[in-house]
């Protein structure tokens, strides 16, 4: 009973991701986008600016000009802009072209989301970042979801996506290895963290334990990994994670109430990463964070979202502020920041 009770809850939860996606997918949220010819240029300046690395397929013709499913045959580069509330979307040869658009040199962090995200929601989500946490974000985006399936179905049509965009998850680190080791001009004296929220965690496990990682993993060129609310297997994390090598911090995140990774748990009949660590289960490779405290029963607790009443404690403002601008931080900076009274602690 427990169990179906919290599946139950897992796929109401998804439920409700689906119908906030469909919002987003309706034609007036789109009509905010306009994709751009080839020809066409950014303007030097814009309110907001990302980059985005894709692979969906694309429709230029479309109101819809990314879909929900996967082109497994190349990734796509866009540049966004917005400028008095409409975004306007540039396709772009190659990563570096993208990035030498953004206007601003800030830290830079690379973002994988999870399960639910239309290409429209993963701006929003891409935007929050930048604008909250003062970075330029990188957002590798995949289809998370298909608005016409059933959440049960969305379940695995997310989970087989991610599994699927390891290898191009991989193309882009080493891009970006490249671009650090060849000093150029858009990464030179910045910072450069990656992200991965819930299903987001799939392609980082997948890119590791079934692709030849070695060409990226000779020199820690990455400052901070950050592994959030992790919807993969506990079991067997520490022997994939302690392969890594391109990275100089590994952060974990976990909350032992979070109920949509309970649920998760419970459909797959295995202890996900996001959920409580054993002690003899860690490794010395990462820092594990506790945010059970501080986050309750949520599942996205590393930004304030509009629609949610939930908000980040102050404390937890300046540890997310601090990792994703590549900064180390020790386990027992980890303690000082979350600490904050009334707020309990975020210990390992």
């Amino acid at each position: 009973m427990l169990r179906f009770s919290l599946a139950l809850l897992l796929l109401i939860s998804t439920a409700g991701t689906r119908a906030q996606s469909t919002g987003y997918n309706s034609a007036a949220h789109w009509s905010n986008f306009s994709f751009q010819s080839v020809a066409a240029r950014p303007d030097t300046a814009g309110d907001t600016c990302l980059v985005f690395v894709s692979n969906r397929h694309v429709m230029a013709d479309s109101l819809r000009f990314v879909d929900e499913s996967l082109d497994t045959a190349a990734l796509k580069y866009f540049f966004l802009q917005k400028q008095q509330g409409k975004w306007n979307v540039y396709k772009a040869s190659s990563l570096d072209e993208a990035m030498e658009n953004l206007p601003a040199r800030k830290d830079i962090v690379v973002y994988a989301e999870g399960m639910g995200k239309v290409f429209t929601a993963n701006v929003e989500r891409a935007r929050l970042m930048s604008a909250q946490y003062n970075v330029n974000v990188v957002m590798f985006d995949y289809a998370s979801i298909n608005t016409t399936y059933k959440p049960a179905k969305n379940f695995r049509f997310a989970r087989e996506n991610a599994r699927l965009s390891a290898a191009h998850y991989l193309s882009l680190l080493k891009e970006l290895r490249r671009a650090r080791m060849d000093n150029a001009t858009w990464i030179s004296g910045l910072k450069l963290s990656t992200f991965y929220h819930s299903m987001g965690n799939i392609i980082l496990e997948k890119m590791i334990t079934e692709h030849d990682i070695s060409s990226i993993n000779d020199t820690p060129f990455i400052d901070n990994l950050v592994i959030n609310a992790a919807c993969v297997p506990m079991k067997q994390h520490r022997e994939w994670l302690e392969k890594v090598r391109f990275a100089k911090q590994v952060y974990i995140h976990y909350n032992h109430t979070d109920l949509q990774l309970k649920g998760a748990h419970l459909l797959t009949m295995k202890r996900q990463l996001g959920e409580k660590i054993p002690g003899k289960r860690r490794t010395a490779h990462a820092i594990y964070v506790n945010f059970h405290d501080i986050a309750g029963f949520r599942h996205s607790y590393f930004m304030n979202f509009p629609y949610i009443g939930y908000k980040l404690t102050p404390a937890m403002i300046r540890y997310f502020s601090r990792l994703f601008t590549g900064q180390d931080i020790s386990p027992q900076e980890v303690t000082a920041l979350l600490t904050t009274p009334g707020t309990g602690t975020g210990s390992m």
